[in-house]
């Protein structure tokens, strides 16, 4: 069955060096403007600050990497991940604080299946049945709460969000971690295969023998696990879960996973790009705050951010697509010798 899946979808994970490249070097630009005018951002202290509060958007944008590679999209994780930090904390009140974590990573995993179960039983787009999703769960938020944080969770619940192994916050530990882990399932693995050959043509993978609905399922069951383990480890470091967790943070996610090269109609993308460019937003939000810039400047930057994401993916998409023409038709002028290279039947 993997040797029925075109070639090309092989090396997705190869094809996305130029925009990464690209980044590297606006990540390099970025830290050499902080060095020349803000020399103070350059310690081991705030380096750990600034990789801390990209860590949770990080975990986040990996999930949300493999969904959109898949074919797919899942807006609501934003409210996903409020919900799954108020429900760990409320749990960790009355069970153990283990039991509480675990709880509240599979919840978001049981959220992110239900999703996946009406992407593919309803055949509407995943826009409009997760934006559907993030309002429903953003309400039940509220009615859970009453509006109010959840304090009062026991020390124990703290322990995994606040440790600190070799002085680096354990969600930043978490992050690189998880990032090896997918980078790994999505380029050497029939399983991550599979998932650029969905995202890339779901009628062919199907006629191709794959099980394209156990995919899609998993796809948004996986992401859900991922919003989990984030959701839960900001509850654990802060000690308390408020209703505005979460906001705003599928369009953060998705600027970052676009920017890192992952192609919104899916089949395309890989980890590495999506990591240079969590850290290049990370760097540029943290570098405004410390050469003294208005704080709301971080909007307009990540709002651009998108736009050149969404073109730079339209025009290599557009590169590629005419590469490919011009690679068959001389293809076919070697197999039609008397066929001039430019011909058109």
């Amino acid at each position: 069955m993997a040797d029925s899946i075109p070639k090309a979808r092989l090396t997705n994970h190869f094809q996305g060096s130029g925009r990464n490249i690209g980044l590297a070097l606006a990540l390099l630009l970025a830290l050499l403007i902080l060095a020349i005018f803000s020399p103070r951002y350059f310690s081991f202290a705030n380096f750990v600050v600034v990789a801390l509060q990209m860590s949770f958007i990080g975990i986040l944008a990996l999930g949300t990497a493999m969904l959109i590679i898949s074919g797919n999209v899942d807006l609501s994780i934003g409210a996903m991940y409020g919900l799954t930090a108020v429900v760990a904390a409320m749990l960790a009140k009355i069970v153990p604080s283990p039991l509480a974590l675990l709880a509240g990573i599979l919840f978001a995993g049981a959220l992110g299946m239900l999703n996946g179960a009406m992407v593919w039983r309803v055949k509407l787009s995943p826009i409009i049945i997760t934006l559907g999703s993030l309002t429903a769960l953003r309400g039940v938020i509220l009615l859970t709460t009453n509006g109010a944080a959840v304090r009062g969770v026991p020390d124990p619940f703290t322990i995994l969000g606040q440790a600190r192994p070799f002085d680096v916050p354990m969600p930043v530990w978490l992050l690189f971690g998880l990032a090896l882990i997918i980078h790994f399932v999505l380029s050497k693995t029939t399983f991550g295969r599979y998932f650029y050959a969905i995202g890339g043509n779901r009628e062919a993978s199907e006629a191709a023998g794959i099980r394209v609905r156990n995919l899609v399922l998993g796809a948004f069951a996986i992401n859900g696990l991922i919003v989990g383990l984030s959701a839960v480890l900001a509850a654990s470091r802060y000690g308390t879960a408020s209703p505005s967790f979460g906001v705003g943070f599928e369009f953060d996610v998705i600027t970052a996973v676009i920017l890192g090269g992952v192609r919104f109609t899916g089949g395309e993308g890989n980890i590495l790009g999506v990591m240079l460019a969590v850290a290049l937003l990370g760097v540029i939000n943290s570098g405004l705050v410390s050469l003294g810039v208005n704080p709301f400047w971080t909007e307009v930057v990540k709002g651009v951010a998108l736009i050149v994401a969404v073109g730079l993916d339209q025009i290599t998409h557009e590169q590629r697509q005419r590469r490919r023409t011009q690679l068959a038709m001389q293809e076919r002028s070697r197999s039609e010798p008397g066929t001039p290279a430019g011909s058109h039947i």
